[in-house]
């Protein structure tokens, strides 16, 4: 049996749980995806269905730095390979849309991070938006952000008619990039649009509690 090892801790993964009882080779150790307790937080933008697996915390903020901003290729599993069926099923016939990076900093990490961590989800990925100018969401003051709209624009003039779009992103904060999305989608009329994201910075929205069999 081949010995595997947390990407996060390096430790032997030694797990006697009923997932690997069936064979389910995850990513972390158990004491590792402790620090990442779904949520499942479901909310709407733009009446937009929305669906949120974590809220944004330290723990978050520190894995996503690490895969993003340090080019830790190897993490992009770790977000939703224990959720994975459950939502590749829900979302089978989808679309994935991925909210855009700056193309430099793509060429500099030498892959999209957004794009990675959905590819286990095994849809199509479209890239239909795009940035026009290197733009950072949490450099610009909170009144500037609602016109990032600005710097984003379709790349592909195709009709999106009768199909279903997931636009997927690693981060909801203020929704301001997500909610320019959203408008530029349903310019090219799709039948339905809907927004998976790995974390949410919470408000005051009801948080959802559940597990991967009760997602919706």
């Amino acid at each position: 049996m081949q010995t595997r090892v947390c990407k996060q801790c390096f430790k032997v993964i030694k797990d006697n749980s009923i997932n690997a009882v069936l064979g389910k080779k995850y990513s972390l150790c158990p004491q590792c995806y402790k620090k990442l307790e779904p949520k499942f937080i479901k909310f709407k933008s733009e009446g937009v269905d929305c669906l949120s697996i974590y809220e944004y915390n330290e723990d978050l903020k520190g894995l996503i730095y690490q895969f993003k901003g340090c080019f830790d290729y190897e993490l992009k599993d770790i977000f939703l390979d224990r959720f994975k069926s459950v939502l590749k099923l829900r979302f089978y016939d989808y679309l994935a849309v991925p909210v855009p990076s700056w193309k430099d900093d793509d060429l500099v990490r030498e892959f999209n991070h957004v794009e990675e961590a959905f590819k286990g989800l095994k849809l199509e990925i479209v890239k239909l938006i795009e940035k026009t100018e290197k733009v950072k969401q949490s450099d610009r003051h909170k009144n500037e952000r609602s016109d990032i709209g600005r710097f984003l624009r379709i790349v592909k003039n195709n009709s999106l008619k009768g199909k279903k779009i997931l636009l997927v992103d690693d981060i909801y904060t203020t929704g301001s990039t997500i909610k320019a999305c959203i408008s530029l989608l349903k310019s090219l009329n799709p039948k339905k649009i809907k927004v998976l994201v790995l974390c949410k910075v919470q408000h005051n929205e009801h948080i959802v509690k559940t597990n991967n069999n009760k997602l919706y």
